[in-house]
């Protein structure tokens, strides 16, 4: 028997899954999801997410998504979050961001993360 969620705990699990499990995050997606952070171009489908995100955190030891605010309304979600990166050089840092998901039959349909990663994609805050 498959547990039933909601469409906030759904959410809520997909960032813990983040940072602790990142093949577990993966499976919250549908296979059609549509996934975009900041301003970078959609990306469509759970395998080119998967590309993208291994891309965007290849100089990332590990992450932690604080929850500071949560709304929802229906499938849709939206989190306000701090995310903290610890980098390879050994760099922490945290970045304020929204994060927020449509959920269909407790799959991930849609994941927009409104956040600027360019600290992220060169490794360091400054």
């Amino acid at each position: 028997m498959t547990a039933v969620t909601t469409e906030v705990e759904t959410t809520r699990k997909l960032l813990e899954a983040a940072d602790t499990d990142i093949a577990a995050f993966f499976d919250y997606f549908s296979d059609d999801c549509v996934f975009r952070m900041g301003n970078n171009a959609p990306v469509i489908g759970k395998s080119a997410i998967q590309t993208w995100v291994a891309q965007y955190l290849n100089s990332v030891v590990s992450m932690r998504h604080e929850i500071i605010e949560e709304w929802s309304e229906g499938n849709v979600t939206a989190l306000r979050v701090e995310v903290t990166y610890t980098m390879q050089n050994g760099e922490s840092f945290t970045l304020p961001a929204v994060t927020r998901t449509r959920v269909e039959h407790n799959k991930v349909t849609e994941y927009l993360i409104f956040m600027d990663p360019s600290p992220v994609a060169s490794g360091t805050s400054q």
